[in-house]
């Protein structure tokens, strides 16, 4: 049977209640706004630093003023309005609380997990019956939820996050809710962090790669979430890619769970990529 890479997109998490990206940026304020967390909330509040409406909202406006773009454009166009202004600027505060709670909706999805859907158990079984070792199947998934460990997992089927194992390669080249470079800033860390590959500088914990490092809301910065607009090689993000494209160049299929692209468009960029 031909070996196949799988690429999945948001639409992949939907059926399981992860919020689809165009809806992303709305589910975020409304989380925010719900859950008023402690790291957020002066800055939600009226009138505090001289903004009438609070900073958060003040950033808001300042980069989308008719509050209309999606997550991903919303987020390139804060790092274009940071790079040529300073941090008193409150569109820092704003992509801070939203990346800091982008990682918390996505935990607290994770954490309502219950038995999957039919469909996500039934893709697991077709790994379960197919995967041999040598040439494996492999996933290049670019949501940060662990949704596709935990499919695996449930059926038994081994993966790791490098393409250098006989198990189930995963590869994120958006980064993960559960991975950090918490040991790389010479922060003491009371667990063992296990990197995702030889080089990378990113982190998990394997012994538990479903619970949250950070629940407790300290140092939840150090999640490795690489958000649109962040650098090219944020977080070792270029390593990541590039086994990506190996696990794509070595596979004889290349299927796409998740996306509306139409396939013209699909081919097109695989093209343009040269894989």
């Amino acid at each position: 049977m031909p070996s196949k890479t799988f690429v999945l997109g948001a639409g992949f998490s939907a059926d399981a209640g992860f919020p689809l990206v165009r809806t992303l940026s709305n589910d975020l304020v409304s989380w925010i706004e719900a859950e008023q967390h402690p790291s957020a909330k002066p800055h939600l509040t009226p009138n505090i630093h001289g903004y009438p409406q609070g900073q958060f909202y003040a950033g808001w406006d300042t980069v989308d003023p008719g509050r209309s773009m999606g997550f991903e454009e919303l987020m390139m166009a804060v790092r274009d309005q940071l790079a040529a202004t300073s941090d008193q600027d409150p569109c820092y505060n704003f992509e801070r609380i939203m990346r800091d709670a982008c990682g918390r909706l996505l935990w607290n999805r994770q954490r309502a997990l219950g038995r999957l859907p039919s469909s996500y158990e039934n893709f697991a079984s077709w790994f379960h019956e197919h995967h041999l070792y040598g040439q494996t199947n492999a996933v290049v998934c670019f949501n940060w939820d662990l949704l596709i460990e935990k499919t695996l997992t449930d059926a038994k089927v081994g993966w790791l996050y490098t393409a250098q194992s006989p198990w189930v390669p995963i590869l994120k080249p958006h980064g993960s809710i559960n991975w950090s470079d918490y040991p790389e800033r010479g922060l003491r860390a009371e667990r063992e962090w296990q990197r995702i590959s030889q080089q990378s500088t990113c982190r998990y914990l394997s012994d538990d790669p479903f619970s949250d490092p950070f629940e407790n809301g300290v140092n939840q910065r150090l999640r490795k979430l690489f958000l649109p607009g962040d650098p090219e090689d944020h977080g070792g993000a270029r390593l990541i890619w590039a086994e990506a494209e190996t696990a794509i160049h070595e596979r004889d299929m290349v299927m796409f769970i998740g996306y509306s692209l139409p396939p013209d468009m699909i081919r097109s960029r695989l093209n343009s990529s040269n894989v």
